[in-house]
């Protein structure tokens, strides 16, 4: 059973996806629990056969009991095999296995900026002593785990993140797909699709964008997703003068075709750990422009399958968006050599065989 806040459209939701499609049914039977709220890819998941638990909620306040609860589902399904993802599904489906007597239990840290909460970390390294293995994305969010949490190493193992290449190897219509965006500008599209806060930096490409306007006037910068600095970076843009040129399209279920139509894809995320865009654009042979923070650079080796800035830097972005665009060897280059790495590294069934391997034991 996989358990997790819920299956909202975002990227640690994409990797239990990708786990749920890809496992081996002939040994596995998967199931899934969701402990806030469903989201969108219960559909596709259900779609699989594959069962979709939503735990009761407590009307108001916290639950501190959720893992009561959590036992209570484990035992009726008689479950082998728990894999949380993140702290709240951490605490609690630890908790609730060890009630229920499950005795293989996997967690998979998605990276954070580190240092966490205190009361988290010190709860991390508790329940650190209650699991089989804890998962890193990437090297760097072990090293964090280690330092800051103080997890012994011989509990952690490294797997990055893997996706369906496949579902970005596509061709579209992008007059059609301009038209439907709204997009009038002739000019290459610099693209972004991403939860709008802080950790993600946007603020820094909107401020890129008069120099990008600069030099190319008919460019446009898409910003596909949704979140709580929405409404303040829609004034930013307004504020630098360059809202003509911006469009914030919100929540899409089209990544794969977005990708496909932007010429560049820029990250200029403050933290992360290994992003699953990057490896959407790799996929969908969209040059990337991403900073080189948190496990970036385990994908993104600079100047051969991507370029990377430091964080926070306006003018870096320029210049390195700016590269891409005036320079078509560069381009291709990156794009070749990014979709060699994903074939050899960051395949799907890669992933997926490596959770398989820590499930096992229990059978």
């Amino acid at each position: 059973m996989i358990i997790t806040h819920d299956l909202a459209l975002g990227g640690l939701q994409q990797v239990i996806v990708n786990i749920l499609r890809t496992i081996n049914r002939d040994v596995f039977e998967p199931s899934v629990l969701c402990l806030r709220s469903l989201g969108d890819y219960v559909s596709e998941i259900e779609e699989l056969g594959i069962k979709v638990h939503l735990l009761t909620q407590k009307r108001d306040g916290v639950d501190y009991f959720a893992f009561l609860k959590v036992a209570k589902i484990l035992r009726r399904e008689k479950i082998s095999v728990i894999h949380t993802h993140n702290t709240q599904p951490f605490m609690d489906g630890v908790l609730g296995a060890i009630l229920a007597r499950v005795k293989t239990r996997i967690h998979t840290d998605h990276a954070r900026d580190f240092p966490d909460k205190r009361r988290y970390m010190l709860a991390e390294w508790f329940l650190s002593h209650f699991v089989s293995k804890i998962v890193a994305v990437s090297e760097h969010t072990a090293k964090n785990l280690i330092k800051y949490e103080k997890i012994s190493p011989r509990k952690i193992a490294v797997i990055p993140n893997g996706i369906d290449g496949s579902k970005y190897a596509i061709s579209i219509d992008k007059d059609k797909k301009r038209a439907e965006l709204g997009i009038t500008n002739k000019g290459p599209i610099i693209g972004i699709g991403v939860r709008l806060c802080e950790q993600k930096g946007i603020i820094y490409l909107l401020k890129a964008m008069p120099q990008m306007i600069s030099c190319f006037p008919d460019c446009t910068l898409i910003v596909a997703g949704t979140g709580s600095l929405k409404e303040e970076l829609q004034l930013e843009s307004k504020n630098l003068g360059v809202s003509a040129n911006v469009k914030f399209v919100g929540m899409r279920t089209d990544i794969p075709q977005l990708l496909k139509l932007f010429d560049v894809y820029v990250l200029p995320s403050l933290w992360e750990g290994l992003p699953m865009v990057l490896l959407e654009a790799m996929a969908a042979d969209c040059p990337i422009v991403a900073t080189d923070v948190g496990g970036v650079s385990t994908a993104i080796e600079a100047g051969v399958t991507g370029l990377l800035i430091r964080p926070g830097d306006s003018d870096e972005i320029f210049r390195a968006v700016y590269s891409i665009l005036s320079d078509q060897i560069l381009r291709n280059g990156l794009v070749g050599n990014a979709r060699r790495v994903l074939s050899e590294k960051y395949e799907v069934k890669i992933m997926t065989t490596h959770y398989e391997e820590l499930y096992l034991p229990s059978f």
